[in-house]
Parts: C-alpha cells; structure tokens; sequence
C-alpha cells in the first residue's frame, strides 16, 4: 500500500511541475517563445519530465528479484548494509532487518578500532599481527556470510501469504495443512534470529579482544588473548551451520 502512495504521490509531483512550467499565469514555457533560452528551457524541461516519469513508474512498479545471493556477490560490509535495506519496509523483516544492519555498522567500527591497535602494537607482516588481523578478517566474513543467509532466508518470505496465515481458522482450506505453513515462517524467522545471535557474539568476542589487545603488556594477557582467539574461532566455524 505504501508503494502504490509513493508512486500516485511521485506522479502527482510531476503534473503539478508540468501544470506550473506549461500554464499560462504561470512560466508559461513555450516551444515557440521569442526567447531562446525560455524556448530552450520548454524542451530540456519537457525531456526531464518525460524521463524522471519513465524513471519513477519503471523503479516503483518493477517487482523486486527473488534469486538468491550468493557469497560471493557479497564482498564488503557495505554491501551487506545495502542488502539489508531492502528489507526495511517489510512489516515483518524490518525489525530483523534493522538490528543485523545495526550489527554490521558495529562490526565495521570493531574491525577499524582493532586494525589501529594492532598497527601500534605490533609490526605489520609478523607473526603477531597476522594472528590478530587474520582472526578479525575471519570474524568480518563470518558475518558477511550470516547476513547473505539471512537475506536469502527474507526472500523466501511472503508477506501476503503469511498475513493470510494469521487468519487460516476463517478459511476453507484445511487448517493442519495450513499450520504447518505457518510453523514453515515461524522456524525460519527463528533461523534469522539464531544468526543474528550467532553475529551478536562474534561482535561481544570481538570487542572483549579489543580491549584486551590494547592493554596487553604480558605474559597472562596473552594467553588470554590465545583464549579469546579458540571463542571466535569456535563461533565462526558455526557459521556453516547456516549456509
């Protein structure tokens, strides 16, 4: 409903633009005008709106793609972001939608606070650094993965369908047929909140090595930071368990 009012609303914009340029009493532009640059003016005009039109109404009523994606089409957390996006007027993803964009904004600035500890900790290209930088590379594509499935998994939602649900007890269709529809939605939004847990705990992981890492100056920090090291590890590595 939202989209068919943003697009009644975009054209709507565009006849009132074209009343106010084309109208007498108005900017009256004309084609025929003494003047070049009003003559000139009515047809870059005429062009743009004809464009902006074609545009909106193509943009608004293409239906949106439903093909999976896949991980490999996903390089960057940016990415991930705008993936989630598109998500964000589902009046059941949304809520999802937002926290795992949330998730991914922290990650980022995780991985930016670590990457400038571990240049003035350590040398970049030895040992140390590597270990460290190769752990939170680790942990950024785990979530990049997490969100692919999740996004995957919000495809495969259909809203209408799922609405319909809600009621299925005032229908003829058989209602054990359509419970199991509906257990069908509910396991697999169960699905995008354990992958949004599982991300959540990378992140909390990822921040607890942080800290450790810029106050690290012994012995006992660093076999701390060995322990922390296995946490994530262990967490990314159930990461395939969505995929």
């Amino acid at each position: 409903m939202k989209k068919i009012i943003k697009l009644i609303a975009s054209n709507l914009f565009i006849v009132i633009t074209a009343v106010i340029l084309y109208s007498p009493g108005l900017l009256c532009l004309r084609i025929t005008d003494y003047s070049i640059f009003r003559a000139g003016m009515s047809i870059i005009s005429l062009i743009a709106l004809v464009c902006l039109f074609f545009f909106i109404n193509i943009r608004f009523l293409k239906e949106p793609s439903n093909r999976p994606i896949l991980p490999g089409e996903v390089q960057s957390l940016e990415s991930v972001r705008d993936i989630l996006k598109t998500f964000s007027s589902s009046k059941y993803l949304k809520g999802m939608a937002s926290t795992a964009e949330e998730q991914v904004e922290r990650i980022y600035k995780c991985r930016e606070r670590l990457s400038v500890i571990l240049d003035q900790k350590f040398t970049k290209g030895t040992m140390s650094w590597d270990k460290f930088n190769n752990i939170v590379m680790s942990a950024e594509n785990s979530a990049i993965k997490n969100v692919v499935s999740m996004a995957n998994r919000m495809l495969l939602f259909d809203e209408r369908e799922f609405l319909k649900l809600q009621h299925y007890r005032e229908d003829n269709i058989p209602d054990d047929i359509q419970e199991e529809q509906l257990n069908l939605y509910n396991k697999n939004f169960d699905e995008i909140k354990s992958m949004i847990a599982l991300n959540e705990k990378i992140l909390l992981k990822l921040n607890t090595l942080t800290m450790e890492v810029s106050s690290s100056t012994d012995e006992q920090n660093n076999n701390m930071n060995d322990d922390l090291i296995n946490e994530i590890e262990k967490l990314i590595s159930e990461t395939k368990y969505y995929q």
